[in-house]
């Protein structure tokens, strides 16, 4: 009972984690789009995310804030799972009925209803030889109609770190901590787990490489880079607080987050004194031409051969005169 309920808290704060994560900026959740889906969205694109709580026949709340809307038009529909889950299908297709229902249209006089469902994905974060490839629901109709509703399915874990970058992915790493979890769990030694905690560091090391190749290509800005890596120390700390030997990898990360944080910051100082500093020319550049254009005023030059010397509006000069 005990293992169950700490499971059940565990999978919890993993959908919170994956809900915040998809709503960092624009950019990076049009790109994790673009990589799960195989769209191809500009990274400018218009992001929503619609009220999706509903209630069922039943009374029950029905909500999923893992919904996104692309450019007005788009609807994408994200669940995840931590393992083999045969009812997350039904899940994905009472929120896409649910969605449907709020975005319905009504035709020839209220006798014809469409009912959109959103383009879906189900995540499985860990996996079994069971995990399907595609999950399927099989609708059946009293006049004999049948319709399959297939669900596409990603085995995270599957695939390296390196891959998930490159798939678009990124968004998704600090999930990459539950890599050796299972290992961790049925180690029956201290050194056993040593050993398990310095291939955790390795990886570590691995990860947040990748994340900041992210965000140096511009696929995240820094404070989506930032939030990535702080989430992953959160989701390492709940997987692995209880055993010692994983302590350093956590002292890492977060000395890592605290360095990233201040590179950040010193970058952002820089920047503002380099734009301050044109800024500053420009002003200055702007206060030499106005003093010129007065002294040629003065001298009686033609407001116009004013203007082209000193690179100044004609209206400007004229105000100038006046």
């Amino acid at each position: 009972m005990i293992e169950r309920v700490a499971k059940r808290e565990t999978s919890q704060i993993f959908d919170l984690i994956l809900k915040r994560l998809l709503r960092l900026s624009g950019p990076a959740v049009v790109q994790f789009i673009n990589g799960l889906f195989g769209s191809n969205h500009p990274l400018d694109s218009a992001v929503e995310y619609p009220n999706t709580e509903s209630v069922s026949r039943k009374l029950r709340k029905l909500m999923s804030d893992m919904i996104v809307i692309i450019n007005g038009v788009h609807t994408y529909h994200v669940e995840a799972e931590i393992e083999d889950d045969e009812n997350i299908v039904l899940r994905v297709f009472e929120y896409g009925f649910a969605e449907g229902l709020r975005t319905r249209t009504v035709l020839d006089g209220g006798e014809r209803i469409t009912l959109k469902f959103p383009n879906a994905r189900i995540i499985y974060w860990e996996t079994t030889k069971k995990t399907p490839d595609e999950a399927l629901l099989a609708l059946e109709f009293p006049d004999g109609g049948r319709y399959d509703y297939k669900v596409k399915t990603l085995k995270f874990l599957k695939h390296e770190i390196e891959e998930l970058e490159k798939r678009k992915l990124a968004l998704l790493l600090p999930f990459y901590v539950l890599k050796l979890r299972k290992k961790v769990v049925s180690a029956k030694t201290s050194p056993e787990r040593a050993r398990l905690a310095r291939e955790m560091k390795a990886l570590l090391d691995e990860l947040m490489k990748a994340v900041g190749r992210s965000a140096e290509a511009g696929l995240m800005s820094e404070a989506d880079s930032r939030s990535v890596l702080e989430y992953t120390e959160r989701l390492y700390r709940e997987l692995y607080r209880e055993y010692h030997e994983f302590r350093e990898a956590d002292v890492m990360l977060q000395n890592t987050i605290l360095t990233y944080s201040e590179e950040a910051e010193q970058r952002g100082i820089r920047k503002g004194r380099k734009e301050g500093k044109a800024e500053g020319k420009a002003e200055g550049k702007a206060e030499m031409a106005q003093e010129m254009a007065k002294k040629l005023l003065r001298r009686g030059v033609a407001p116009d051969i004013i203007a082209e010397s000193a690179g100044l509006p004609l209206d400007r000069i004229r105000t100038l005169m006046n």
